[in-house]
């Protein structure tokens, strides 16, 4: 943790250089163990993690996109909820399928 004492200079480091001072956390078992460590959420910041996000965001980032996935996104909850209906005892499972 760092503190300073000038306004300023805290915003030089937060929006002028923020590339330098900012990353994302490595997740050992999650992105290196199980071999994700090139997805989206596992991705330290830079190029590669800019272009992911850039892809991610005009495939579903805007209402138009993802309206596309809306009929599979009904089938599927509809799915859910028949199942939920016959068992409903077995929730958790339900969900994470």
């Amino acid at each position: 943790m760092v503190i300073l004492n000038s306004a300023k200079t805290a915003a030089e480091m937060l929006d002028k250089k923020s590339s330098i001072y900012s990353d994302r956390p490595v997740i050992q078992m999650g992105g290196e163990l199980v071999g994700w460590k090139n997805s989206l959420a596992f991705l330290p910041y830079g190029e590669q993690f800019r272009n992911y996000r850039k892809f991610f965001h005009q495939l579903i980032g805007n209402v138009p996109s993802a309206s596309l996935f809306y009929p599979v996104e009904e089938l599927e909850t509809n799915r859910l909820l028949k199942r939920i209906a016959e068992n409903p005892d077995d929730l958790a499972a339900h969900v994470r399928k």
